[in-house]
């Protein structure tokens, strides 16, 4: 855990993990309603959420703080073909995971603008190289278009200008499809994330 010292974040020290929502919820914002699915698909699910390899380092995630200065840490090199699927690399696995755990913190009532606009540029910056030529971390970029769309959601009043509903709502249910996240769709959501970021700075 030498790494995370060396890189803290300033926001929320101290905020303990709150592990939930793990299913499909509603959420009601402005005269808008969406459902946010915090299920896996069966692949994901088997080939990552019950991985046992990394529990040591999870275990050590206490804080919000934690979680995103880990998170600072990753490095998006994914192996060509699916060799990263297999349990000696586990990158794809480490990003599913600070993913969607980076999304049920950000998702919590909790969690401040500041928090959530923090997280959004360091997984924009990471979604851009989860495609490429014979790479397909195919759960990896399930969870980085969906933590993308949580964020956004949250801060509808403010991102609503960026994206519709529509598109939002399809982000917000592709952990749980059977269908993959196109590079297309992907760019999209990024774009979409950048654009907002951009507009809110402060």
């Amino acid at each position: 855990m030498l790494l995370l010292a060396s890189c803290h974040s300033s926001i929320d020290t101290g905020t303990s993990l709150s592990n939930k929502p793990i299913n499909e919820v509603e959420l009601k914002t402005s005269n808008e309603t969406f459902k946010v699915d915090f299920g896996f698909n069966d692949y994901c699910k088997q080939t990552f959420m019950d991985l046992d390899i990394l529990s040591s380092l999870f275990a050590e995630l206490k804080t919000r703080d934690d979680l995103i200065n880990y998170y600072k840490t990753l490095l998006p090199g994914f192996l060509p073909g699916y060799s990263n699927l297999q349990p000696q690399d586990s990158r794809e696995y480490l990003f599913v995971k600070i993913e969607y755990m980076l999304a049920q913190e950000c998702f919590s009532d909790n969690c401040d603008s500041k928090t959530r606009k923090e997280v959004l540029q360091l997984v924009s910056n990471f979604q851009k190289a989860k495609y490429g030529e014979y790479i397909n971390p195919i759960c990896a970029q399930k969870s980085g278009v969906f933590l993308m769309a949580v964020i956004l959601v949250k801060e509808r009043a403010k991102s609503i200008k960026f994206i519709n509903t529509a598109t939002l709502q399809q982000a917000l249910l592709c952990l749980n499809s059977e269908e993959g996240v196109s590079e297309d769709f992907s760019n999209l959501i990024t774009a979409c994330s950048e654009k907002f970021l951009a507009d809110n700075k402060n």
